[in-house]
């Protein structure tokens, strides 16, 4: 019984450690049947034990930041984020970031517009090799919340619109209040895409439903890096665009041979379980039909004997009526004795 036990609770308790281990927890929905929530890129600036990656300048005051690199003219560093092969059809993250110098959103000062060229000031996420790059999100930094020009975010009148393979997926902000920006000034006060602080003519950029979230959903899965830049289509002694943090995740599609351990787990465990309480119900059965045959054929069960206890003072009397006893038939013994 001790061994049939722990038996049943040693696969309980795997099996509550596999679906604790094959679950993740995120900001969007919960995971469910065949897909999860994984993260794939994490970026804390605030922690003074991250640094940033090699690819992107670090911003040390007055925020601890990750930029374009000091030798970038107008172009994008970039930052692979590997997704190890999984198969997803959803992408979902946020970005804290801070408008450095005069940073013009979607407006284009330097060629062609193209996915794989500088074709924002900001941040791009999207999947794919270079020369084969797909959109999958958007984060521009405008010049100023007040002024009116094709420098400002889109949500204000006059502001350049994003290309089409932007669509309405991206997110536009800036942290200049006044008029006028000032070269290589990190604007701090005001961070950018929380949804928060847009003043001036800017306040409707602060209206998606989802900020400081995104989420991106695909047609058909995809099983392809994604890929972090920081673009801008001028110098760095012009403009730049520091990011403070950033987290993305993907849900992971899983095939019914991914899932496979953790339902083996889950099957053995149940099958265990009915194998013991089966067993437990085959010995009880045996025992009360050994009982009931006993019975049918006369042969008494037998039961453990009842001592029933006394005391002392019941002890005392007993030795004494015994003892007057035995006296009582010693004279009459001999009596008869006399008599013959």
């Amino acid at each position: 019984m001790m061994a049939f036990s722990f038996l049943l609770l040693r696969h309980l308790a795997i099996c509550i450690l596999s679906m604790a281990v094959v679950s993740s927890t995120s900001p969007f929905l919960p995971n469910t049947p065949g897909q999860e929530w994984k993260m794939v890129g994490y970026l804390d600036m605030t922690d003074p034990t991250q640094q940033c990656p090699d690819s992107w300048q670090t911003i040390a005051s007055p925020r601890s930041s990750c930029g374009k690199n000091f030798n970038s003219g107008a172009f994008c560093d970039s930052l692979n984020i590997p997704t190890s092969g999984a198969s997803y059809h959803t992408v979902c993250g946020r970005f804290r970031g801070y408008q450095v110098g005069s940073t013009d959103a979607f407006r284009n000062f330097s060629g062609p517009i193209s996915i794989e060229r500088f074709y924002v000031d900001g941040v791009t996420v999207t999947y794919g090799p270079p020369g084969r790059r797909h959109h999958v999100f958007t984060y521009a930094a405008g010049v100023s919340e007040i002024n009116i020009s094709s420098s400002t975010c889109p949500c204000i009148a006059g502001g350049q619109l994003p290309p089409l393979f932007v669509g309405s997926d991206y997110y536009c902000e800036s942290g200049c209040p006044g008029p006028d920006y000032v070269l290589t000034q990190l604007y701090f006060s005001d961070v950018l895409w929380d949804g928060q602080q847009c003043g001036g003519n800017e306040i409707t950029c602060c209206n998606a439903s989802y900020l400081p979230w995104f989420c991106k959903t695909f047609p058909t899965p995809i099983s392809e890096d994604l890929e972090v830049r920081i673009c801008t289509d001028e110098d760095i002694g012009n403009e730049n665009v520091a990011i403070e943090s950033f987290e993305l995740y993907i849900q992971v599609l899983h095939t019914s041979m991914d899932s496979i351990d953790t339902y083996a787990i889950i099957g053995i465990t149940i099958s265990t379980s009915f194998v013991v309480f089966f067993s437990l119900g085959v010995l009880v059965t045996i025992c009360i039909g050994y009982m009931v045959k006993r019975r049918s054929k006369g042969i008494p069960v037998v039961k453990p004997p009842v001592y029933e206890t006394v005391g002392l003072d019941q002890m005392q009397i007993a030795v004494e009526a015994n003892y007057s006893y035995k006296i009582a038939r010693n004279k009459e013994a001999a009596e008869q004795l006399d008599y013959i």
